[in-house]
């Protein structure tokens, strides 16, 4: 029997470990697939990012779109013989990244006339789209031309001022991206993008990737668009088991590799890696199962669980229907009112009034204080019947209610407010075989405004100050008025 026992549990344990395994394999793969969709939307949103902006630029010139403005442009020469031209504030500027740019070039560059002053302002016209891109892209840090004229545009503007024109050609020329284009023939850059890196920026203690475009006017070659973007921020939406590569000949290993990353036809690259050791399957299996081992685990007490939390949520939903309503009356309190209002629906007008009894207090102490719980709920039903089943009415405390109505015609809430004063005043009440009636005053407020209703406290603030004006004027009235406008007295 004992034999029989551990056969049957060796049998089982093996069928679920096999079947664990061929889950957790058939997951890693998924997990692998889905990454790899993640990156390649991405890069292809940056490829279509630097296209948009090459094929604009060629068309700069195709449609003899006019010069630079040189008045709106601020030249500064530095004492090393830097030039350093920045656009100058307008009042037509419609955005503060419009004018965040910088241009470096030699001293030349300032020089009115000179042959590198008139090739910059011929090419500053790219700087709106380079501008707009880097001032509305969140992950671009960088976004700058390189002219084969030894002249740079970056945006934003930060970026340039570690550039020196006389490091030109030891360092910027030297770059992997600026290698990439070198290396190929000017016939054969088209809209093809170099992806360089990771590699240390110069300006930030992080890694970048660097997408670069040759950018052509006329058909000619002028300069090299590049995008820097934090590598980090590239592999954000990647599962941490994998990682990216940069190679165009990578050898597999113990790794299982993608296909090259691509947009559009334009292969990269880059390749998505899954290590794929012994070690790395067992830590594969053990991730991908742990949730399958711990519901074997928590089906066991799932039940008793269920039935606790079952009842555990009968006694919280009790709970919070008495917090949020009063115990006398049943209406909403203020606490329920505030949760009420986060569902209002949207309407052309609002109104909010606060309602009090008139002479509660000789109420309370003639007939007593059951003959007083007994008026207030009398009058909590009959405001209920004059009311829609929409309509919000709570009790604020002791004998003030508040009453909110939401309505697309104008002053119809008169006519409610009206109706209501007028069905509390002539209602009875019976203490022992004495009937009296009672009246009550109100201040209400009326906005178009959904968002001031939401935050009801100044509303509120404004009708308690009508109610009180009420009171003074001789009670068994309402007061109306606009928020944070003119009042107006009932007749």
């Amino acid at each position: 029997m004992k034999n029989r026992v551990v056969i049957y549990l060796v049998v089982i344990i093996s069928v679920i470990i096999i079947y664990q395994i061929n889950r957790s394999e058939s997951k890693q793969l998924d997990k692998f697939q889905q990454s790899f969709q993640v990156v390649e939307g991405r890069l292809g949103e940056l490829f279509y990012q630097l296209q948009a902006i090459q094929y604009g630029m060629s068309q700069l010139n195709s449609l003899s779109s006019p010069l630079a403005n040189e008045a709106s442009l601020n030249f500064k020469r530095t004492e090393d013989n830097t030039c350093q031209i920045s656009k100058n504030r307008s009042r037509e500027q419609m955005y503060d990244f419009e004018t965040n740019f910088l241009v470096v070039s030699d001293g030349s560059g300032c020089e009115p006339n000179s042959i590198l002053h008139d090739k910059i302002i011929e090419t500053i016209k790219i700087a709106p789209m380079m501008t707009f891109l880097a001032g509305r892209a969140e992950d671009v840090i960088s976004l700058y031309f390189i002219s084969m004229d030894k002249f740079v545009i970056t945006s934003p503007k930060y970026n340039a001022l570690v550039i020196k024109p006389s490091e030109f050609e030891s360092k910027l020329f030297t770059r992997p991206y600026m290698q990439k284009i070198f290396s190929v023939g000017i016939e054969n850059l088209g809209n093809h993008i170099f992806i360089s890196g990771p590699y240390a920026d110069f300006s930030l203690n992080k890694d970048v990737i660097t997408f670069s475009i040759a950018i052509f006017m006329n058909k000619e070659f002028y300069g090299v668009l590049n995008m820097d973007i934090l590598w980090e921020d590239l592999v954000a939406g990647i599962d941490s088991d994998f990682h990216i590569i940069n190679d165009p000949k990578p050898i597999p290993g113990d790794s299982l590799l993608s296909e090259p990353l691509s947009f559009d036809g334009l292969a990269s690259d880059l390749r998505l890696v899954m290590p794929n050791s012994m070690s790395d399957q067992l830590t594969y299996l053990i991730k991908n199962s742990i949730v399958d081992i711990a519901f074997y685990f928590i089906a066991i007490v799932l039940a008793g669980w269920v039935l606790y939390t079952l009842n555990l949520r009968m006694v919280s939903q009790k709970l919070t229907t008495e917090s949020h309503h009063d115990p006398l009356t049943g209406l909403l309190n203020r606490r329920g009112f505030m949760a009420e209002l986060k569902n209002i629906e949207r309407h052309q007008f609002y109104s909010f009034m606060i309602i009090d009894l008139d002479n509660f207090k000789h109420v309370n102490d003639t007939y007593g204080h059951p003959v007083g719980d007994d008026v207030l709920l009398r009058v909590a039903t009959v405001i209920q019947q004059q009311i829609r089943e929409k309509d919000i009415l709570l009790r604020l405390g002791g004998e003030e209610f508040g009453l909110l109505i939401a309505y697309n015609k104008d002053n119809k809430q008169i006519n409610i407010f009206e109706r209501i004063c007028e069905a509390v005043a002539h209602l009875p009440h019976y203490s022992e075989d004495i009937e009296f009636h009672v009246t009550m005053s109100g201040g209400a407020v009326t906005t178009s405004s959904i968002d001031q209703i939401k935050s009801i406290k100044s509303i509120m603030k404004q009708a308690d100050a009508l109610l009180y004006e009420a009171k003074v004027a001789g009670k068994n009235r309402v007061l109306y008025g606009d928020f944070n406008g003119s009042n107006s007295q009932k007749p």
